[in-house]
């Protein structure tokens, strides 16, 4: 048999050799550090840790104001439009003007109605004269007194502008204004049909107007501030 030690037998210096190396006991622990080892090393860092920091100082008791993000602006949508403005948008008036007769309706009106009118089957409920009036005399009398009369619930009133004989050149100038301003704002808020009165109420120098009933919501005339743009 094979006997691999043999040769130990025989070479003396490499068996007291072999007798000095310490064996390793199986039960013993490997090396390890020491726990002092890892005590110094961490109070070394924390020296190192303090002495690097040690000039800082601490910062006021109230702390560092920063400022944050600025707000969104909100933005405020627009008010919607006002009942009278909506329904002005959509006013819009047939007429007809010669020399000896005008007319003008809201598009869309019962043609009952305006017959009638016409016919001067509604009750006069109040009158205004224009004679001796200029331009802007005149213009302020029919806003003022329309208003009063659409705020007191009158239908049917009758506007006297005559037929302009004593103009120059014959023409009948307030009689062309007044068509103007009723069928612009802020009167054509409240007109829904003017034409020549019948003779006996003045004929060709004098208009029927039908106002617009007062409108109430919860008590509350609706159109009570249509005339806010008078002076505009």
């Amino acid at each position: 048999m094979h006997n691999p030690f043999k040769s130990l037998e025989k070479d003396q210096s490499l068996r007291s050799r072999l007798k000095k190396k310490p064996s390793r006991r199986k039960d013993s622990p490997p090396a390890c550090a020491r726990p002092d080892d890892k005590t110094q090393e961490r109070e070394s860092e924390e020296d190192l840790f303090l002495h690097a920091f040690s000039d800082v100082e601490p910062l006021s008791k109230g702390g560092r104001d920063i400022a944050g993000a600025p707000r969104p602006r909100e933005t405020v949508p627009p008010a919607p439009p006002s009942f009278a403005r909506l329904l002005e948008e959509k006013i819009e008036f047939e007429m007809e003007y010669t020399h000896e007769f005008m007319t003008g309706q809201v598009r869309g009106l019962d043609a009952k109605i305006f017959r009638k009118l016409k016919n001067g089957e509604f009750s006069v409920q109040g009158h205004l004269d224009l004679h001796g009036m200029n331009t802007d005399q005149a213009r302020f009398a029919v806003m003022d007194f329309l208003r009063r009369s659409y705020m007191e619930s009158r239908r049917c009133v009758l506007i006297i502008p005559g037929r302009g004989r004593n103009s120059p050149l014959g023409q009948a100038v307030l009689r062309q204004e007044l068509t103007t301003w009723l069928t612009q704002a802020p009167l054509k808020r409240i007109i829904l049909a003017f034409t020549t009165a019948l003779p006996r109420h003045g004929g060709s120098g004098a208009v029927y107007l039908l106002l617009r009933q007062v409108r109430k919501d919860q008590g509350k005339i609706v159109w009570e501030n249509i005339f806010t743009d008078l002076d505009g």
